[in-house]
C-alpha cells in the first residue's frame, strides 16, 4: 500500500526494497567487473565511467522525485541535496586530465572550485536536517562539525600531506575530507534522535562512502599514482548510490520534544572515532616525540582548547534549557489532569446538591415538611463533602506550581478542624516533628497523601477517630495518619482506597508509603522520608 504525506513523500516499502536491491546489486557487478579488466586498459576505463554515470543518474532521478515530492523545509533539504548532486557531476567533468599532471603541482580549477561548492551545500542540507529533528542544539552541533573538521584537517595534514606544499589545489582536496567528516558526524546526530527520519541511515552511509573514497583518492594522490578513474570512483558512486536510496525513504521529519543530548552522543564526541581531543592528542604526542612541531597544529591547538570551553559552556546551557522545558511540559499534562478531575468532582457535587434540593422543594410544596427538612439536611451534607472534595485537587494545583505554606504544620492542623467540621469525627494531633523540617516537594506529597487517607477514613472505614502524626527514627522522619475504623484486608484491598494514588506521589519525592490495616482494627498509612 502507497502511503502519501503532507510535507513529504513515501515510496511503498516493497519497491523501495527492489530499488535498493537492485542498486546494490548493479553497483557490485559493476565494480566486479571492473577489478576483473586489465589496469590502464580502455575498457576498465569505460566500466568505471559507466558504474559512476550509471550511480549519479540514479541517484539525481530519486533526489528530484524526492524533491517535486516534498514541502516546506522538507523540500529545501532534498533540493539541496539535489543541487550539490548536478554540481558535482559537472565539476567532474575533464577531471581526468587534470589526474595527469603532479599534484603537489596542480592549480585551482573550477573542478576543485565545483567539489567544494558541492560540498558546502551537503552540509548546508545536513545542518537543515539536524535542525528539523532536533531542538535548540543546532548551534552546538555545527561548532561540533567545525571543530572535528579542523581537527581531521590537522591530522590528515601532519601525518599524511606533510611531504606536499601547501597549494590551493591541495589544501581544497584536504577539505574534501574535512568535509566528509563533518557530513558523517551531522548524520550521526540526526539517526541518534529519538524519531530519527527513515532515510539516516543511508545518508550515513553515503557520506561513509564519500569519506573512504576522498582518503583513497587523498593517499594514490600524494604518491601520483592516481590515473584517469581508480577505485575511490568506485566508493564515490556507492555514496550516490546511497543517497538515492535514502531519497526514497524521504518523508516528513518529526518535530522534536524536550529532551537532554544523548549521553552516548556527547561520549562519541569527546571519545569516539571523529573527536576532536582524542585527534589532538595524536597529533600533540607524535610531535612532542618527533619534533619540530609545526606551527599550524599549535594554532589548530589553541582553537581547539578555546572552543571546546565554548563547547562545554554550551552544551551545559542546552541541557538545562531542555531539562525545563521538560519539566513545564510534564507540569502542564499534570494540570491538565488535575482539571479534569477537579470538573468532574464539582460537576458531579452540584448535581448532587441540586438534585436534593429540587426533591426538597416538591416535598414543601406537597406538604411533607419531615421530608424536606431531610433533603435539606443531605444537601447541606453535600455541600460540605464537595467544599472538602474540592480541596484535594486544590492542594494538587498549589503543589504542582510550587505552592507550599509557609507553615505546613499550621495548614494541616487547620485542616483536620475543617474536617472535623465537615465529618463530625473526631480528629487528633501530635508532631513530635514539625513539616517544616522537610522539602517543600515533600510536603505538598504529604499534604496529598494526609487528605487522600483522611477521606478513606471518612468515606470507607467509618471511623470515629483520626490521627495525625509525624514521627523520627534515626534519619527517618515519619508522617501517620491512622484511624480506628473497619479496616480492610491489606493483601486484597477493595477498589476506591487511591492506593496506586498515594504510592505514585510518594515514589515522586523518594518517599516509602506503608499500609497497615486489617478488618476490624482500622487502618494506618505512613510515609517515610529517609536520608535527613
Amino acid at each position: 500500500m502507497q502511503a502519501s504525506n503532507v510535507g513529504g513523500l513515501r515510496a511503498p516499502r516493497g519497491p523501495r526494497r527492489v530499488a535498493f536491491a537492485v542498486a546494490l546489486a548493479c553497483w557490485a557487478v559493476g565494480v566486479v567487473v571492473y577489478a576483473a579488466l586489465p589496469e590502464d586498459s580502455t575498457a576498465r576505463y569505460v566500466a568505471a565511467t559507466a558504474v559512476y554515470l550509471a550511480g549519479v543518474a540514479f541517484a539525481l532521478v530519486c533526489l528530484t522525485r524526492a524533491t517535486s515530492g516534498a514541502r516546506g523545509k522538507e523540500r529545501l533539504l532534498w533540493g539541496l541535496l539535489t543541487a550539490a548532486l548536478l554540481i558535482n557531476l559537472v565539476g567532474n567533468w575533464s577531471w581526468e586530465g587534470l589526474q595527469e599532471s603532479t599534484f603537489g603541482t596542480q592549480a585551482i580549477s573550477y573542478q576543485h572550485v565545483a567539489y567544494l561548492i558541492s560540498y558546502l551545500l551537503l552540509l548546508c542540507a545536513m545542518t537543515l536536517l539536524v535542525s528539523l529533528t532536533t531542538k535548540r542544539i543546532t548551534l552546538v552541533t555545527c561548532l561540533d562539525a567545525l571543530s572535528i573538521m579542523l581537527s581531521v584537517g590537522i591530522l590528515i595534514r601532519y601525518f599524511f600531506l606533510a611531504g606536499t606544499d601547501g597549494s590551493w589545489a591541495v589544501l581544497a582536496a584536504l577539505s574534501w575530507t574535512m568535509f566528509d567528516a563533518a557530513l558523517l558526524f551531522l548524520s550521526l546526530v540526526a539517526l541518534s534522535t529519538a524519531e530519527r527520519p527513515p532515510f539516516a541511515r543511508s545518508l550515513a552511509a553515503g557520506f561513509l562512502a564519500f569519506a573512504l573514497a576522498d582518503g583513497w583518492y587523498l593517499g594514490v594522490r600524494t604518491e601520483n599514482a592516481y590515473g584517469g578513474v581508480g577505485w575511490p570512483d568506485m566508493f564515490w558512486t556507492l555514496g550516490f548510490v546511497f543517497l538515492g536510496l535514502a531519497s526514497l525513504r524521504a518523508a516528513p521529519t518529526t518535530p522534536p520534544t524536550g529532551s537532554r543530548i544523548a549521553p552516548w552522543r556527547v561520549f562519541g564526541f569527546w571519545l569516539g572515532p571523529l573527536s576532536p581531543p582524542v585527534h589532538l592528542g595524536v597529533v600533540l604526542f607524535w610531535g612532542a616525540t618527533h619534533p619540530p612541531l609545526p606551527a599550524y597544529v599549535a594554532a589548530g591547538a589553541a582553537t581547539l582548547f578555546f572552543y571546546l570551553a565554548l563547547r562545554v559552556a554550551l552544551a551545559s546551557f542546552v541541557s538545562r534549557r531542555l531539562s525545563r522545558e521538560q519539566k513545564e511540559m510534564t507540569r502542564k499534562v499534570e494540570q491538565g489532569r488535575v482539571l479534569y478531575e477537579l470538573h468532574d468532582t464539582v460537576k458531579q457535587s452540584v448535581h448532587g446538591i441540586s438534585l436534593s434540593l429540587r426533591t426538597a422543594l416538591e416535598a414543601g410544596r406537597r406538604g411533607e415538611y419531615e421530608n424536606a427538612q431531610r433533603m435539606t439536611a443531605r444537601a447541606l451534607e453535600a455541600a460540605q463533602e464537595a467544599e472538602y472534595r474540592v480541596s484535594k485537587p486544590y492542594d494538587e494545583l498549589r503543589a504542582i506550581h510550587g505552592e507550599v505554606a509557609s507553615n505546613p504544620s499550621d495548614y494541616l492542623r487547620h485542616r483536620l478542624k475543617r474536617f472535623e467540621e465537615y465529618f463530625g469525627i473526631q480528629t487528633h494531633e501530635d508532631f513530635r516533628v514539625p513539616f517544616e523540617f522537610l522539602r517543600p516537594a515533600e510536603v505538598a506529597a504529604a499534604q496529598r497523601v494526609v487528605v487522600e487517607a483522611s477521606w478513606n477514613a471518612v468515606k470507607h472505614a467509618q471511623a470515629r477517630n483520626l490521627w495525625l502524626e509525624t514521627r523520627r527514627v534515626g534519619s527517618v522522619v515519619i508522617v501517620r495518619v491512622r484511624d480506628d475504623g473497619r479496616g480492610f484486608d491489606a493483601a486484597e484491598p477493595p477498589p476506591g482506597l487511591g492506593l496506586r494514588y498515594m504510592r505514585r506521589r510518594a515514589e515522586e519525592v523518594g518517599a516509602e508509603l506503608d499500609v497497615i490495616s486489617a478488618p476490624g482494627r482500622g487502618t494506618t498509612v505512613q510515609l517515610r522520608f529517609a536520608n535527613r
